[in-house]
């Protein structure tokens, strides 16, 4: 069975455009989901790292907790402590970002959280990151009593609940760049319990300026709002102490004067889920959906011995990594990566269409050229074996014989000039080596002109020169196009016309008369004769296409134009 050839398609600009671009579309999609999964797994494994130090330090609290405050509660100064350092703070590399990149913190972001509680073997929650106000108090160096004391908001005292409501007022205003700052100039305090409550002092929400590494400049601080917190109580139990910054000179002092921990709301269910286990190990847990908007939930179950009894301790995580700023960080790469893959496939169709048009057209020249000769090469062939026949099959004088063996050989020879002549024109196209050297134009005008005489006696035309210019090219070469523009002008031009050249330091022109207006636009491709003037004259079409060949070996350019009563064909070197 034959097997039909297919003729082979040709990439168009639209088509090349089309494949390309759904390359880059893929490329973009692949480059989207993989830098989503990196950064994904950037922020859990993140997310692991810290939570294990978590548990770490909320172990090593545990076990300090008894010797480290004298006479306090070991379990009111755990409390404290998981309410100050129960956190998590997840950077993602922006090295094009000001600040640093994304932070994830839990503080500034909805569904963003940080849980930790204690269990007793009763169930019972002794100890929680339960949101509280908290101030480190320092009475004098080495003092027992110094140390996180809490304002815990159920203490039953009106000023402080309007206190805690006055801050989450403010606290919804708190971003990246906001923080509520907190002063504290006086308070009432009960050692023994680890107690006190802000007498005056104020709560300031300011915006802070950040430097590159994501430092703040306390200068830069705008305030956006302010309340003041005026709280009076009478009770043996609490002592009026005024205070002062850490930078002070004088006890006693204050320092991490803030609100900390998880909202009663947010812990409820956390605090649910918290049961007492016999015998954990040293740690237990995994993540899972938090089936709460976040995107996962890291969970760690572990014990901790406090005067040798025994506590089941939790920590748990909430992260949603979907915040403003990481899905402004996300789609700055991805719109860059795209930009630059569309620009890359822009080029990329640019050159390839380049390629492809030089190619078809070359492709075209050497199907062209083939048809031209074969065609050019088939007439005097007919010709011969014409002939040929003629001289086999019919009775001839010897005169006759002698007459087709004659326009049998000028066939022969004629062909043979346009073989000669097309591998010649291919040697061009190859490239050849060229030797310049300082050449008259003038004199190798005239030497060319010399061959025609006859022909220019027999047809009456005129030939003149005004100029000259001793140009550097190769001699070959140069003669090759003096040679075939002369041929050409002797050729074409009519009966009783003329030929004029003229030089210069810049250019060869040679002008002919003609008959009639000549399309000259494909003249200098091969085997083109242009109008029927030119074509019924016997010649091969080669001659322009040699001559614009050679001067573009030696660096020139051939250009022609024709009027209706003018051919003019020049030079430029």
């Amino acid at each position: 069975m034959k097997r039909k050839y297919k003729k082979t398609k040709r990439d168009t600009l639209p088509k090349l455009l089309l494949r390309s671009f759904c390359v880059a579309a893929a490329l973009c999609t692949a480059f989207a989901w993989g830098f989503w999964e990196f950064e994904r797994l950037n922020v859990m494994m993140q997310c692991y790292s810290q939570i294990e130090e978590n548990v770490t330090r909320m172990q090593s609290n545990a076990d300090q907790a008894e010797i480290s405050n004298g006479s306090a509660d070991p379990l009111t100064v755990l409390d404290s402590s998981l309410n100050l350092e129960t956190w998590f703070d997840i950077m993602i590399r922006d090295e094009f970002a000001e600040n640093g990149g994304p932070q994830i913190v839990p503080r500034y972001y909805e569904d963003n959280h940080a849980f930790a509680a204690v269990v007793d073997k009763n169930g019972d929650i002794v100890a929680s990151n339960l949101q509280a106000l908290q101030a480190n108090l320092i009475f004098g160096k080495g003092d027992a009593d110094n140390g996180m004391y809490n304002c815990p908001e159920d203490i039953g005292i009106p000023g402080v609940e309007q206190l805690y409501s006055d801050y989450r007022q403010l606290a919804e205003g708190e971003t990246i760049d906001t923080w509520v700052e907190m002063e504290l100039e006086s308070a009432y305090v009960n050692r023994e319990e680890r107690t006190f409550i802000p007498h005056k002092g104020r709560m300031q929400l300011k915006r802070f300026k950040q430097t590159n590494g994501g430092l703040l400049e306390g200068p830069e601080d705008t305030v956006l709002k302010t309340k003041d917190i005026d709280i009076t109580i009478d009770d043996d139990k609490y002592e009026y102490i005024e205070v002062e910054r850490i930078s002070g000179k004088d006890y006693p002092k204050y320092t991490l004067f803030n609100f900390h921990g998880e909202e009663k709301e947010e812990m409820e269910s956390f605090l649910d889920s918290c049961k007492y286990y016999e015998g954990l190990g040293y740690s237990s847990g995994g993540s899972s959906d938090p089936h709460n908007g976040a995107d996962f939930k890291e969970r760690k179950m572990f014990d901790v011995y406090i005067n040798k009894e025994h506590y089941c301790a939790f920590i748990e995580y909430i992260i949603s990594y979907k915040t403003p700023e990481f899905m402004r960080f996300y789609l700055k790469y991805v719109t860059l990566f795209s930009l630059g893959i569309l620009l890359l496939t822009a080029l990329y169709c640019w050159r390839k269409n380049v390629v492809n048009k030089a190619k078809n057209a070359m492709e075209d020249y050497q199907r062209e050229l083939t048809n031209h000769l074969a065609h050019d090469i088939k007439t005097p062939l007919t010709a011969i074996g014409g002939y040929t026949e003629n001289i086999m099959e019919v009775e001839l004088t010897e005169e006759e014989k002698k007459q087709y063996l004659g326009a049998i050989l000028d066939n022969i020879r004629f062909t043979d000039s346009i073989i000669n002549r097309t591998l010649f024109l291919n040697s061009l196209e190859g490239g050849a080596e060229i030797k310049p050297e300082k050449i008259s134009v003038e004199s190798m005008v005239r030497e060319a002109v010399k061959k025609y005489e006859p022909m220019l006696e027999e047809k009456n035309i005129t030939f003149s020169f005004e100029g000259d210019a001793q140009i550097k090219a190769d001699r070959n070469s140069f003669e090759t196009i003096i040679e075939n523009l002369i041929s050409n002008a002797v050729k074409y031009t009519a009966e009783n016309g003329s030929i004029r050249a003229a030089a210069d330091r810049k250019k060869l022109v040679i002008t002919n008369t003609v008959n009639e207006k000549t399309d000259v636009k494909d003249l200098k491709k091969p085997f083109v004769r242009g109008e029927r003037s030119r074509s019924n004259l016997g010649g091969s079409g080669l001659g322009l296409s040699i001559a614009e060949r050679a001067a573009a070996l030696n660096g020139f350019s051939l250009k022609l134009s024709c009027t209706d009563t003018e051919f003019r064909a020049e030079v430029r070197y």
